[in-house]
């Protein structure tokens, strides 16, 4: 079994401090990374769909919209 670096006899205090200190940021670098994708993944993704709208041709945009009853309200049909 492996010894942690608190447990290990041989090591300085400067050295259990220095494994602190990279232990920590490294943590810290990790949770930006996990927050980058967490906000900007649905920025690329949003985009992604509008330059996939970019490419469509002219007449789709022109097409009449196949459910034309979606904007009435259920209160108007009674």
């Amino acid at each position: 079994m492996t010894k942690h670096v608190f447990e290990v006899d041989d090591t300085t205090e400067e050295e259990r401090r220095t494994y602190i200190t990279f232990d920590i940021a490294g943590q810290m670098v990790r949770g930006a990374i996990i927050a980058g994708f967490v906000f900007f993944g649905p920025v690329v993704f949003v985009y992604a769909l509008y330059l996939l709208g970019t490419w469509l041709p002219p007449e789709s945009k022109e097409a009449q919209d196949p459910t034309p009853d979606s904007f009435v309200s259920s209160s108007e049909n009674l």
